[in-house]
């Protein structure tokens, strides 16, 4: 069964390594370095899981949180950031009252086995949702 992850990093170096570790926890990982490729990906197809930078260059990863919520996206998010504790539960908030599932944001530089396990779980979230919704 195939899991698709969005990995949202204007960083190349962050955004290979986190599609490295989307790939090992069992994910087909697509990736976009800015507000404008993630928009036209998340429009295009549906995604388990997104993982979300909140510095994309020169628009803030808030704006992807009001994309998400526009499209009624519901899969988690995890919101992975160098941002101050403060801003990181600031855009937690505004996510939960965007209706968004919010997953506990995860600090750089990440714990790459922590990630790996905790994007395994989603997928295998992901994994019984679709089998239950599968027809009989």
């Amino acid at each position: 069964m195939s899991n698709r992850l969005l990995v949202i990093d204007d960083a190349n170096l962050h955004r290979a390594i986190l599609c490295r570790i989307g790939e090992k926890a069992g994910f087909e990982v697509m990736p976009a370095a800015s507000f404008d490729e993630a928009a036209k990906l998340l429009r295009a197809g549906e995604f388990d899981c997104v993982t979300l930078d909140l510095s994309l260059g020169d628009r803030a990863g808030v704006e992807v949180l009001h994309l998400l919520s526009v499209i009624k996206y519901q899969a988690p998010i995890i919101i992975i950031s160098g941002a101050e504790d403060a801003v990181c539960e600031e855009t937690v908030r505004i996510g939960k009252t965007l209706n968004l599932n919010l997953c506990t944001p995860v600090p750089k530089p990440v714990d790459l086995s922590a990630l790996r396990e905790s994007l395994a779980r989603i997928r295998q979230q992901a994994d019984l949702q679709k089998l239950a919704r599968a027809p009989v």
